[in-house]
């Protein structure tokens, strides 16, 4: 008996194992089949009906964010991951707030979006060619991160002053394994002088080294993926310097108050 029961563990850890990945595969061959559809059908209904780009934008985010919540459910109900997501309220009340947080894996963006009724965001410019997702962020107007840095800078400044939330990951791409967080690119903050607009810190928890940059889907985790989520109190444009001081010098400023930040609440469990 005393050998069975271990083996028996062992047994159901490799079952709940064999279909987390059965699962994680459905799910995401579902999101990139539902991307494309919302391309070749709904989006391009949206051209027609509605004339005005700007509720055209909206209207296509506001979908994509109903999309992402899905999928987020799709992946609960599987046992494949779980979200514990707190002060998504201030999210829903934000205008013109530049949203930030660290990127440990690439359902990211998915889970913060998931939250919103809309949101622009800055993306990578491969997606602009990827056949899956290309239709997606063009109808939804998103950010190219290619682009000239004045210009990105511009664009996105202009969005903030128009009312819109802004999502940028801070490191510019997903953290690498073992570490808490990446190199922070300075785009952020001279995005949030520009404009000049608040950051909304997100910090995101997962308890699985896993879907990190590098990390095949497949590589399934022992467990359920568990993911935990607090958005922070606002973070000031300012960043505590001078604004009389050269535009090059609060950039610095701000991002070393947007690290030290991250790198106090990533190793301490508070927001």
């Amino acid at each position: 008996m005393n050998k069975i029961r271990p083996l028996m563990s062992h047994l159901a850890c490799k079952a709940s194992q064999a279909w987390r990945l059965l699962a994680t595969g459905m799910a995401f061959c579902i999101f990139g089949v539902g991307a494309v559809l919302l391309a070749v059908t709904l989006f391009p209904l949206l051209m027609l009906v509605l004339q005005n780009r700007v509720k055209r934008r909206n209207a296509a985010q506001f979908v994509i964010c109903r999309g992402f919540r899905l999928f987020c459910f799709i992946l609960e109900i599987a046992g494949v991951a779980s979200v514990q997501f707190e002060g998504s309220e201030k999210l829903l009340a934000a205008k013109g707030k530049l949203i930030i947080a660290n990127h440990p894996t690439l359902l990211d963006v998915v889970i913060i979006l998931a939250q919103m009724d809309r949101c622009q965001c800055v993306v990578k410019h491969q997606l602009f060619r990827n056949p899956f997702m290309a239709g997606v962020v063009r109808a939804a107007g998103f950010i190219r991160n290619d682009d000239d840095p004045e210009k990105l800078v511009a664009d996105a400044a202009r969005h903030l002053r128009a009312g819109d939330c802004v999502m940028i990951f801070p490191e510019g791409t997903r953290t690498a394994s073992g570490e808490k967080l990446g190199h922070l690119q300075r785009g952020v903050a001279n995005i949030a002088i520009s404009a000049p607009a608040d950051l909304i810190p997100v910090v995101v928890r997962c308890n699985h080294d896993t879907l990190k940059k590098g990390a095949p889907w497949y590589n399934i985790p022992p467990s359920r993926i568990q993911y935990n989520v607090r958005v922070g109190s606002t973070i000031s444009a300012t960043g505590g310097s001078d604004p009389s001081d050269a535009r090059a010098r609060r950039s610095r400023a701000l991002t070393t108050v947007i690290k030290h930040y991250f790198c106090d609440r990533l190793h301490h469990d508070h927001a």
